[in-house]
């Protein structure tokens, strides 16, 4: 008999160690997931997914999808690199994330450095597009072509970021840093009509591919939920 009560006894206090046990908040969260809200306003959709280490260590696992955003397509039409906003594609990054440990446990900012990696697939289908020229006797024409393209970026990154935890679910991440990308160009050109001024047209299936490499600007701001 009194095996059997003590078994009892034994199972409850169990039963209740594990469940105040489970209602002890952790130290950290340790999954957050993020929506990338300049990308998102720019011309990618862009999620990413952040998984802590430890308390100072993290990895961010960041999907984008591009599209053409018709505002600022029109806005930029006459930049010197406006086809990239013409440009379809999708994007993936990953970054390693060390926080500094803060001065102050009360404060609700933490600051990280978070070197990274990307790639980017970007193209456009056959459309038409313009230069704009100017003949001998100094009177200003435009050269169309008529082509498509596909670019595959990859870049090393760094970035300095802060996050701003409005309470333990939500928090707003602000970054900036640089970065190295190098591009493969694969330009494809059907047609040309040399001067717009007559109806004439060329078919010419010129292919030209080029590699480059650019240093990049990186800046924005996320919305994060920690679960």
């Amino acid at each position: 008999m009194f095996i059997s009560r003590f078994s009892i006894i034994l199972l409850v206090f169990s039963l209740i160690s594990h469940f105040a046990g489970a209602q002890e908040t952790p130290e950290y969260r340790k999954n957050a997931f993020s929506i990338n809200i300049t990308r998102c306003i720019s011309n990618e959709l862009n999620l990413s997914f952040e998984k802590r280490l430890s308390v100072r260590r993290a990895l961010e696992f960041n999907l984008g999808l591009i599209y053409i955003n018709d505002p600022l397509q029109v806005f930029a039409k006459t930049w010197a690199n406006t086809q990239y906003f013409y440009e379809r594609g999708f994007a993936a990054r990953v970054h390693y994330k060390i926080f500094k440990k803060p001065e102050d446990d009360k404060t609700k900012w933490r600051d990280y450095i978070s070197p990274g990696i990307a790639y980017k697939y970007l193209y456009y289908n056959n459309q038409w597009f313009e230069n704009e020229l100017t003949d001998d006797n100094g009177v200003t024409y435009n050269e169309r072509l008529f082509q498509h393209r596909f670019r595959s970026k990859m870049s090393l990154e760094f970035i300095w970021g802060k996050v701003y935890e409005m309470n333990q679910t939500f928090a707003f991440e602000f970054y900036y840093g640089a970065g190295l990308m190098g591009t493969i160009s694969d330009r494809y050109v059907v047609s040309i009509q040399p001067d717009d001024r007559s109806p004439k047209i060329i078919t010419v299936n010129d292919h030209d591919k080029s590699f480059y490499v650019r240093p990049s600007l990186l800046v924005g701001a996320k919305l994060r939920i920690s679960l």
